[in-house]
């Protein structure tokens, strides 16, 4: 291989990995008093999420509402924090100071895949202040019925 070939080859590869590490983004989710903003939102396998204002309040997933082989999260109140997900479906999460006031949300990385079983789940087995979430779950299962 020439010179020439050589040079463009490696500029090629890095074009690639260049752009393959400044795809994914960085999304913010505010703590406010009583209510995460925003409460849904939409990102792509490889994004994160960054907590902000976390002065009174955390950030737990929520048991049974997290996709198949993605982590657990709990924050420290108080504590901001950035995730990366790269499991693709439905997240549900709770300030649980705050529950109690509705303080809930929902990530959905890529399609919101398994969102029907996490209806299923949430009407079935969420209790007290956890049924609000059902809300929130029924918005991203409109949504994706919409297309």
């Amino acid at each position: 291989m020439n010179i020439k070939k050589t040079l463009a080859v490696i500029w090629g590869l890095s074009v690639l990995i260049s752009t393959q590490a400044f795809a994914a983004q960085e999304h913010i989710v505010n703590a406010e008093v009583r209510a995460f903003n925003p409460d849904i939102i939409y990102i792509q396998s490889g994004d994160t999420v960054r907590f902000i204002n976390m002065a009174s309040h955390d950030s737990v997933s929520v048991e049974g509402l997290i996709p198949e082989g993605a982590e657990h999260w709990q924050s420290g109140i108080g504590n901001n924090i950035t995730l990366k997900l790269d499991v693709e479906g439905v997240y549900a999460y709770a300030c649980v100071p705050h529950i109690g006031f509705g303080m809930f949300g929902v990530i959905v990385v890529g399609e919101p895949v398994g969102i029907d079983a996490a209806m299923e789940y949430a009407r079935a087995n969420l209790k007290g202040p956890y049924r609000r979430l059902i809300g929130k779950l029924l918005k991203v299962q409109r949504a994706a019925k919409k297309g």
